[in-house]
């Protein structure tokens, strides 16, 4: 056994043997990370358990690893009841069974405030031909070209529209609030990554420049970001008029990948993009 990486990335990793393995823990807490409007602790009950396991799943995809397993801790309250948590356990398991990333395990406890820890474990078996084990935020390079796989902003959006407790939403706003409760683990995408052998990869958690900030520190790098040129969708342009570029910049949990390449991977990442009906 070789530990690798420990702190500082989307995963710690190591190599056993033929294959190499990383794993990741995130938290969401009640009132920190999401929030229970009167009334709707039962109705998010699904969608907080498919989206506490889509961070996580985030997370694995910055790496450019195969989903493995996950344990989940669930600390619920007093006025948590047998369909909340079967509801919540049904969001899991839709997308555990989707990215084959079954729960192997976890505890289920009291608490004074709702949370949930998930922590995931991924693989790779590792191929002489890559040198690449996992991607990681440290090797960026000068004159690298910088990459989001999908469109910066939608989920602050979509945060803004669910706190205006709006009951007549068009359909850009519920596509907006969507992308808020539901986001998209970029697995695939990051799995073809590290094939071609991208320079470095972190997932938008807490936003673009924040999360470039962190690439650019690891890396030892400048990155230079023309906002002309951001991914923004039209329904976030048609609902936030006046704020579209700042969601773009500083929103967070779009759970995109951030990554850069050089220039002689152009090619290949359109031929990824196409494969994974992404535009890149």
């Amino acid at each position: 056994l070789e530990i690798i990486k420990g702190i500082g990335d989307d995963a710690a990793y190591w190599k056993s043997g033929d294959f190499a393995y990383c794993i990741t823990s995130d938290t969401l807490i009640e009132n920190v990370h999401f929030k229970f409007m009167k009334g709707q602790v039962n109705l998010f009950a699904n969608i907080l358990g498919k989206k506490a396991v889509a961070v996580n799943l985030s997370d694995i995809a910055a790496m450019g690893s195969h989903p493995m397993s996950m344990l989940i801790n669930l600390g619920i309250t007093n006025d948590i009841t047998e369909k909340w948590i079967n509801d919540f356990y049904d969001g899991v398991t839709e997308l555990a069974l989707k990215y084959n990333c079954p729960v192997i395990g976890g505890d289920i406890v009291k608490s004074e405030i709702l949370n949930v820890t998930v922590t995931c474990i991924g693989y790779k078996k590792l191929n002489k031909k890559n040198k690449n084990i996992f991607l990681n935020r440290e090797s960026a390079n000068p004159g690298d070209l910088v990459y989001a796989s999908g469109y910066l902003g939608n989920s602050k959006a979509g945060l803004q529209i669910l706190n205006l407790l709006k009951t007549d939403l068009n359909d850009n706003e519920i596509y907006l609030k969507n992308s808020h409760l539901n986001p998209v683990p970029r697995i695939e995408l990051g799995i073809d990554l590290n094939e071609i052998g991208i320079t470095s990869c972190i997932d938008i958690s807490d936003g673009l420049l924040l999360d470039s900030s962190r690439l650019s520190e690891a890396s030892k790098v400048s990155i230079n970001i023309n906002s002309a040129m951001l991914p923004i969708s039209d329904q976030l342009k048609d609902a936030f008029p006046d704020a579209y570029q700042d969601f773009a910049l500083g929103g967070g949990e779009d759970y995109e990948l951030l990554f850069t390449s050089s220039a002689k991977n152009k090619e290949n990442i359109k031929k990824i993009a196409e494969k994974n009906e992404l535009n890149l």
